[in-house]
């Protein structure tokens, strides 16, 4: 054949190929090496043909805004159910404490004719109570028939004297028992438990003698009627 009919017979082909070739140059611009498998090379040609079809393009970019915003509606519901499942507990505030140290002054005794027993809650009144006199009301008294350096005091055991004896019944007594007492003059004096001993009612003449020392004594009744004394003795402290 002529080359002049060839030619005319591959023009129309060659231009409808340099179409196809400027349509597809940025796909092109992607085709792997001749090294690549050839796999590869008709997958993207594929892809790129597809991306390629008339109004795809035009299609996906109308359809983008609404999935958008169809994905965006399901995630806030969601976060809103998060939400409102877990319940979020408030911090709580730090206090401030202040701590106080109050420093308590030791009790002051003071008064006339006075008797405290600190460990037994005893604080009462003292009477005088003679050598010739009779009969004892409840007071605790302080007889006038005892010896120098002996103040002597006694008492119902069912009323003024009646923690002692509970103490010496539950075996509560002990040495170095306080017991703090005011003279008529308003002095003051401290004494501590040293013994006692229980004695018959005409067993104690020895309790009320007189000592070479301050000395304190505390008599009050024990046993079933009454009918034992309980001596205490105590020295100046």
């Amino acid at each position: 054949m002529p080359r002049s009919s060839l030619s005319r017979l591959l023009a129309p082909a060659l231009v409808a190929l340099s179409i196809a070739f400027d349509a597809s140059a940025p796909a092109l611009a992607l085709v792997p090496s001749a090294a690549e498998a050839p796999s590869t090379v008709s997958t993207q040609a594929a892809a790129t043909m597809r991306s390629d079809a008339p109004g795809t393009a035009d299609m996906e970019s109308a359809a983008r805004p609404t999935l958008v915003r169809s994905i965006a509606t399901e995630w806030a519901a969601a976060a809103t159910q998060r939400a409102k499942a877990v319940k979020v507990k408030p911090a709580r505030t730090a206090r401030k404490v202040t701590v106080t140290t109050v420093h308590r002054s030791p009790p002051s005794y003071h008064g006339r004719n006075h008797v405290w027993i600190p460990s037994l809650g005893v604080n009462r009144q003292v009477v005088f109570f003679s050598c010739s006199a009779s009969g004892v009301a409840n007071y605790v008294y302080r007889w006038g028939c005892a010896g120098r350096n002996n103040v002597y005091l006694f008492g119902h055991a069912s009323s003024v004297f009646k923690p002692l004896h509970d103490a010496y019944v539950r075996h509560q007594l002990r040495r170095g028992m306080k017991v703090i007492y005011a003279d008529g003059s308003g002095r003051v004096r401290s004494y501590r438990v040293t013994f006692w001993k229980v004695v018959s009612p005409t067993g104690g003449a020895w309790a009320y003698a007189a000592q070479s020392r301050p000395s304190l004594t505390l008599q009050t009744c024990v046993g079933t009627n009454s009918r034992y004394r309980l001596i205490v003795r105590l020295v100046a402290s």
